[in-house]
């Protein structure tokens, strides 16, 4: 453009790849400032400025002047108009061009928030049923409707990277992983706090529990804070402070655990009260079975009885009587001898060579007199171990009064424990029915040692290991090998197991043990049998005949399984108390009777305080039937800017000849940031006249000064009901956001202040206090802001402008 031409108000331009109405052209001697508008479908609304001639522009077209093509385009480009507007403020965007599969089921929770129903969900649906894809169109909604929000999600670490895959290859939204390695190797490109960066961020419940981090996000709101495997904040530890501390700055909170209860009432309380003001946001609890959602369950379980070899037998036979005689002399079920016995039963249940690792450990931690040897707890590097470790400090409790007895105990069953490590029968089965099965299998343990022993009796299948002491990077490649095909056996433990997604290649889980809880169960087996999986699952347990396993672990964990509504009314009694009293303190009678009685109690969670059921079912449905119709519409679809110029074919063979005037229509508030998008028809006779472009032109200013009153009216009715359909859901934002800063005020901002110790004999604290003003002013302004753009939403106008026209003649 000659830099002596001056646009004029009102005119289009393309600059940087999107349009814009200008605005302002202020002239100088060597240039000249070209202030502007977005109205395309990326930046409407958005203000800029740019410096000519400097800025290459390009002039198009009025929005007034059609353009005009032949039908086979125009349907095309009709498609993909129909298919961006939507008929009301809460359906769905995001799922048109998501890749997934719509199911009804999994769009509740994402319409109970834009319906405004609650701004905290708890998804706690069982094992396999797509919690990550609901969490994503909930994330995928809510920044389609405000693209510069910020989105946090905190995942276990061995799962990063898979929600990063997920949110990229199904929603098209690039999560920033932020972790101490990422923050060293970007700080250079970074210009201030990297946690405010607009969009998706995933971190790790491990990492930003640390004080140093947790600094970083003082001065932060969320617009959704997601936590996966969220039953990990139930209890009182550094993750559950921090956890509740950033779901009080979520303007929306989303936790997903397929456990919720794990029978602890008081640790439920504290989850599904995370992110709560005085009890003003209930939460809204999803909670669906296989059975729930139509799932037929084609699972084969067996149980295949393992005898142990003579030596096995008498190191069983020995621990038993040891553990026995200790849990009748121990005070109380919940003492510490107790629970070493219950940790030493497990891990013979796992594998002598488990058990041999575990009583050297207490053997090493009792000394003669019963006091216990020093002892380091670790420190907090990095992130968390997995869980799958050899457990040390629970072995530590005396259990005998006489402790150079309870020595010759455990240098007995040691003895055999060693012997019985080169004859083991499990591992032996394990080998025949792999070799029977000749298919990939993922095969569970709950310890590593027993992990790496498995490897190494096994190494004729040249198997992978799976545990919690892996890196993302190495994760990855084993799981990167066993789905490609390269190893056909997946050792794994279940601290290694959570988020696997292994139904596309596998459908065979072995344990080589049984977990002491049913839930664990469900999930080992939930790696392989989820939504997506083509064949039937086969499901084995290896039982050790005559042990405490067979004898009470497998029954317990069969009448658990039988019970439907365990989980279904969101609760579940302690399962691995009761197995560990029935299988070490033989207390089969009394303790399976009294233990019947919560089995039969169904929980309502409805009527719990705090906690909120809705039945989306119907709206889900009639939701998931219009999406799966305009996925089928766009599929054919030409992308075309919505906000271009008018679009108008001409149909000869259109009979009887009639037209037909599309105009779209676009709820925005006073600064032109669009809330809602849709489309309104006009039909009506064909005019006998000519078909010449000018003709056409005409036609179109014809229209625009007879069909206003009808296009004015209907815009109006419309508006009513997206004001009443808008009004819950901006209402409770409204709610939650002063709810939000009247927190900030009362808690002066401090997240990182329950997790340092205050020095002595320094000024840090007139420093932290200084540094702190400066921080809740901050946060404040982040508020502030949002509260004004609310209020500013409140008062809705249409913008409407001619899209679409097919003229029969």
């Amino acid at each position: 453009m000659p830099a002596a031409s001056v646009l004029r108000p009102g005119q289009v331009v393309r600059v940087r790849g999107e349009s814009w109405v200008v605005q302002r052209h202020v002239a100088g001697a060597r240039g000249s400032i070209l202030e502007v508008r977005g109205r395309g479908s990326g930046n409407r609304g958005v203000r800029a400025s740019f410096l000519l001639p400097y800025e290459p522009i390009e002039t198009l077209p009025s929005p007034d002047t059609p353009r005009i093509v032949g039908p086979r385009a125009w349907r095309r480009i009709a498609r993909s108009m129909l298919s961006e507007a939507t008929p009301s403020f809460a359906a769905l965007r995001v799922p048109v061009r998501a890749d997934l599969a719509v199911l009804p089921f999994q769009l509740e929770p994402v319409l109970a928030i834009l319906h405004g129903i609650a701004a905290r969900v708890l998804i706690a649906d069982e094992v396999g049923l797509g919690k990550t894809v609901q969490a994503g169109l909930i994330i995928s909604e809510l920044l389609e409707r405000r693209p510069g929000g910020r989105v946090l999600v905190v995942a276990p670490a061995g799962l990063r990277q898979q929600w990063q895959r997920e949110l990229r290859e199904r929603f098209e939204l690039e999560a920033m992983l932020l972790d101490s390695a990422s923050i060293t190797r970007h700080a250079g490109q970074w210009n201030g706090n990297p946690w405010s960066i607009p969009g998706v961020i995933l971190t790790s419940l491990d990492y930003v529990k640390r004080a140093e981090v947790v600094r970083g996000l003082e001065a932060l709101i969320w617009d959704a804070v997601v936590f996966d495997e969220a039953h990990a904040l139930a209890g009182r530890s550094d993750r559950a402070t921090v956890a509740a501390m950033l779901a009080r700055r979520a303007r929306t909170l989303v936790l997903l655990t397929a456990t919720p209860h794990s029978g602890d009432d008081a640790a439920f309380n504290r989850l599904t009260s995370l992110g709560d003001f005085a009890r003003q946001f209930p939460i809204a609890v999803f909670r669906r079975t296989r059975r729930d959602v139509g799932m037929a369950i084609a699972r084969h379980t067996v149980s295949i009885r393992v005898r142990p070899s003579p030596v096995e037998a008498r190191m069983h036979g020995a621990l038993m009587a040891y553990a026995r005689l200790v849990w009748k002399q121990a005070a109380g079920a919940a003492s510490g001898a107790r629970l070493a016995m219950t940790v030493l039963a497990r891990r013979a249940c796992s594998s002598a060579w488990s058990l041999a690792r575990s009583l050297e450990t207490r053997l090493r931690l009792l000394s003669v007199d019963g006091s216990l040897e020093p002892w380091q707890v670790p420190l907090p590097f990095g992130d968390e171990a997995g869980g799958d470790e050899s457990p040390s400090i629970e072995l530590s409790a005396p259990g005998l009064p006489d402790r150079a007895e309870e020595r010759r105990w455990l240098e007995h069953v040691l003895e055999l424990a060693r012997l019985a490590q080169t004859h083991e029968a499990k591992p032996r089965a394990l080998a025949r029915l792999l070799r029977r099965a000749r298919e990939p299998a993922i095969v569970f343990t709950e310890y590593r040692d027993t992990l790496d022993r498995l490897a190494s009796e096994l190494r004729v299948f040249e198997p992978v290991q799976l545990h919690g002491g892996m890196t993302a990077a190495e994760r990855g490649a084993v799981l990167g090998r066993f789905s490609a095909g390269k190893a056909g056996v997946l050792l794994a433990t279940d601290a290694a197991s959570e988020g696997l997604n292994l139904h596309h290649h596998c459908r065979l889980v072995i344990n080589l043990e049984l977990p002491w809880t049913p839930v664990r169960l469900e999930q080992r087996i939930g790696r392989v049998d989820r939504l997506g999986q083509q064949r039937r699952v086969h499901a084995i347990h290896l039982l050790g005949a005559d042990t405490c396993e067979e004898q009470s672990v497998a029954s317990l964990l069969e009448r658990a399984r039988r019970v439907d509504d365990v989980l279904d009314g969101m609760r579940s009694p302690d399962w691995e108390q009761e197995i560990s009293a029935a299988a070490i303190g033989q207390e089969h009678d009394g303790a399976t009777e009294a233990s019947a009685a919560p089995l039969d109690h169904r929980s309502d969670a409805a009527a719990q305080p705090g906690i909120i059921v809705t039945d989306l079912r119907s709206r889900a449905s009639a939701e998931a039937e219009r999406l799966n119709l305009v996925r089928r519409l766009a599929a054919g679809s030409a992308r075309y800017e919505f906000e271009d110029q008018p679009v108008i074919a001409v149909d000869r063979r259109r009979r009887p000849p009639i037209e037909d005037w599309i105009y779209g229509l676009v709820f925005e508030d006073p600064d032109a940031q669009p809330l809602w998008t849709t489309v309104i028809g006009i039909r009506r006779r064909a005019n006998a006249r000519a078909i010449s472009h000018d003709a056409i032109r005409r036609a179109a200013k014809e229209l625009a000064a007879t069909a206003g009153p009808v296009v004015d009216a209907r815009s109006a009715a419309l508006l009513a009901s997206f004001v009443a359909a808008f009004r819950p859901s901006h209402a409770l934002a409204c709610k939650r956001e002063r709810a939000i800063a009247a927190g900030l005020r009362d808690e002066r901002a401090r997240l990182a202040a329950a997790l340092i110790q205050p020095g002595l004999f320094d000024r840090r604290a007139e420093r932290a206090a200084a540094a702190q003003n400066a921080t809740l002013d901050e946060a404040l302004a982040w508020s502030t802001t949002r509260l004004a753009e609310l209020a500013r939403q409140s008062s809705a106008i249409v913008d409407r402008r001619l899209v679409l026209a097919l003229l029969g003649r």
